[in-house]
């Protein structure tokens, strides 16, 4: 059963819009070069060339692209529905072809082939929510003003007090006119005009019930007009200024469908971080891989025991598993292991947890710490998810075989040092030991051979400075004269 988290962004609907970025992308990019030129002309003519240098040096990168994905991962495997991937589709964002309705789905992606974030959740009914009830006015619940104090110094302060004298200050009465403005405007799908009203009643009835539910309806508004980075904006501050908000819920499910919009475009349409973005909104301006990212760690300290805290922990993880950053994804994949015990991916985390940790071993002249891990969590998954494994528990046994076989190699690393260097009772301690710990490795039977070969051999190599030795040893140790001396008094 996948999750509700997973299963609102893999089913297309039949009435999806089309997005507005590619209606008026061409027109906002357009009106943006025409601001850097008009900017450019207030220049120096000393520094004019050297802005426009660099202005055409950053636009010019946006037809950089970047190496595409791992040579052992495909993108095209990556996004489409593979029922058998070992790479689960549970975290690709796509089902199977009774899943997502692939019948609709070419109509209704764009032309990157990677369905909008908004494209299959439904708009919430803002007349659901409860207007909060009327409250004191703000000037009566302040204390009364005593006076000049140096905190009206502030900057904050300064803009407040400049705002309250012109009217534009807090007030309930216009702020819940404009509320109501916008709730007409958001049931008739007029996004954009409802955006206005929200952005009004949040800024002249701040810090209320009121504020929370604008905020919440604002980035709702953003939300279904495609604007993504404005809407993942404004539910940070809307979690940021109302920790413990009663759209937690549903904030949580709508920035997960952003992270997983932004990482599979990055993936459809690779880029370098620097390169900017200047005519789709519903990306960020630079890295959208790393906004994917660090949207999934909102999710996390945001709604840390939520329904999607292990999927966007996992998300996480699998982006840096195919983009080759085995470390990083070990990581993730071990909080899934510790800190989401009864999550749907524990299996799946184990699994890849393995392949990550032998992915950042180096070899037997490295640091073990990363194979020995991947024992554990081998064997770990072989006692627990004996059943779940299926078809991957074959590989988690040839897995764990060739880990012994790792260790065993490490052994015979050790002792060859040694043996090389003709120190054959510590060579001989290490043969032992792998036929010992590691019997049906070929590095036991290598070590019989060699155990046979040098049993006879003294221990240590022949020191040719033994008369040295012997002469320096034997000699009697020297007392110097005592530097007292004894002095006559008379009497």
């Amino acid at each position: 059963m996948m999750p509700l988290g997973l299963r609102f962004f893999v089913q297309p609907s039949a009435n999806r819009r089309s997005s507005p970025a590619a209606l008026f992308g061409r027109s906002v990019g357009a009106t943006r070069y025409r601001c850097v030129a008009a900017g450019l002309l207030g220049f120096a003519p000393s520094w004019r060339l050297v802005v426009v240098s660099t202005a055409l040096l950053i636009v010019g990168m946006g037809g950089c692209r970047v190496p595409p994905l791992p040579g052992n991962v495909d993108a095209a495997e990556y996004n489409k529905p593979v029922p058998d991937s070992w790479l689960f589709r549970g975290l690709t964002g796509r089902g199977s072809e009774s899943e997502s309705g692939s019948g609709q789905a070419a109509t209704n992606q764009p032309a990157s082939g990677v369905v909008q974030a908004s494209a299959d959740l439904p708009a919430p009914d803002a007349h659901t929510t409860i207007l909060p009830p009327a409250g004191p006015e703000l000037d009566k619940i302040e204390a009364e003003d005593s006076g000049f104090d140096w905190e009206d110094l502030w900057p904050s302060n300064v803009y407040k007090n400049l705002k309250n004298s012109i009217g534009l200050g807090p007030d309930e009465q216009i702020a819940r006119a404009a509320y109501r403005e916008g709730e007409e405007l958001y049931v008739q799908q007029k996004y954009k005009e409802a955006a206005e009203k929200f952005a009004t009643a949040a800024k002249r009835w701040p810090d209320s019930l009121l504020e929370e539910d604008a905020l919440f309806f604002l980035a709702e508004c953003y939300f279904f007009t495609d604007q993504y980075t404005k809407a993942n904006d404004t539910y940070q501050n809307l979690l940021k200024k109302h920790s413990f908000s009663r759209h937690l819920d549903k904030v949580v499910a709508r920035l997960f469908a952003i992270g997983r919009y932004w990482e599979q475009s990055q993936v459809a349409q690779p880029h370098w971080p620097v390169t900017p973005n200047l005519t789709d909104n519903s990306r960020p301006l630079f890295d959208t891989f790393g906004h994917a990212l660090k949207t999934y760690e909102q999710i996390r300290l945001n709604d840390p025991t939520g329904p999607l805290a292990d999927d966007a922990v996992m998300a996480t993880a699998n982006a840096y598993f195919l983009t080759q950053r085995y470390e990083d994804a070990a990581y993730h994949y071990d909080l899934i292991r510790k800190e989401y015990p009864k999550s749907e991916h524990q299996v799946n985390a184990h699994v890849l947890a393995v392949k990550s940790k032998l992915e950042v071993y180096q070899g037997a002249s490295y640091d073990g710490t990363p194979l020995e891990e991947a024992g554990e969590v081998a064997q770990t998954a072989l006692s627990q998810f004996p059943e779940q494994l299926g078809s991957e528990k074959e590989l988690m046994v040839k897995t764990k075989n060739a880990i012994v076989e790792q260790k065993a190699e490490r052994d015979w690393a050790i002792a060859e040092y040694y043996d090389k260097k003709k120190y054959y009772g510590a060579a001989r301690f290490y043969y032992d030991a792998i036929i010992k710990d590691y019997p049906q490795t070929r590095f036991a039977q290598m070590a019989r051979a060699r155990l046979a070969e040098i049993k006879d051999l003294p221990s240590e190599p022949a020191n040719h400075f033994q008369f040295l030795t012997e002469k320096f040893s034997s000699k009697e140790e020297i007392i110097p004269e005592s530097t007292t001396k004894t002095v006559n008094i008379d009497p």
